[in-house]
């Protein structure tokens, strides 16, 4: 069985770290070989940009948030998430790329055709599967605050967090056979069925 890469996104407090649970559980009872990672981070280079991009005190230029995330990316790509697929081993990642075209294309307004034009020459690999946490930003942003103290993104008004959310759900629509939409609006359960559905749904096509 190839190995698949695969992606959570969401709004902030949308359950993504939690579903990992969920999605590690599926994987050890496949026996299928698997890594977890995240965004930003990932990488001993990852971690110190991490640090930059979630500190509340760092004041960053829409442009230079963007450009680091995509420093971080490349770096992750290349130390981490390659040469893992490549030994067979299925990585499995808390955001991606979309997390860029969410976050700085739409809550930052800087345009999904201007970051496209940006990451181009980038070797940016495709997910296989992207599972994207949907609920109401009051919810999620309720959510977040009960987790721990607001990095930079959390502490964001609720226009900038809606904006994400409207950039995500279209992104959705325009890539529906790798985005599938899980309603994290849902009780614990019923969200853990959704996962389970949709990576079901992805080895059956990956087996046909």
């Amino acid at each position: 069985m190839n190995p698949l890469f695969i992606t959570l996104e969401g709004i902030e407090g949308s359950g993504k770290s939690t579903n990992i649970k969920v999605i590690n559980n599926y994987l050890n009872d496949k026996n299928i070989n698997y890594i977890n990672t995240r965004e930003p981070g990932g990488s001993e280079v990852g971690d110190q940009l991490r640090n930059i991009l979630l500190n509340t005190e760092k004041k960053l230029s829409n442009q230079t948030e963007l450009l680091l995330m995509l420093a971080d990316r490349v770096n992750h790509i290349e130390t981490l998430i390659q040469p893992n697929l490549e030994k067979g081993i299925t990585v499995i990642s808390d955001r991606f790329m979309d997390s860029s075209y969410a976050y700085q294309g739409g809550g930052r307004e800087m345009g999904l055709d201007n970051i496209t034009k940006i990451i181009e020459g980038l070797n940016i690999i495709q997910p296989n599967l992207t599972l994207l946490f949907d609920l109401p930003v009051e919810m999620a942003l309720e959510r977040a605050r009960k987790r721990s103290e607001l990095d930079r993104f959390e502490s964001e008004d609720y226009n900038f967090h809606q904006k994400i959310r409207e950039t995500y759900l279209f992104l959705a629509k325009e890539n529906s056979e790798r985005i599938k939409i899980i309603d994290a609006a849902k009780d614990i359960k019923e969200v853990e069925s959704q996962v389970v559905k949709e990576l079901e749904k992805t080895y059956e096509l990956t087996l046909a």
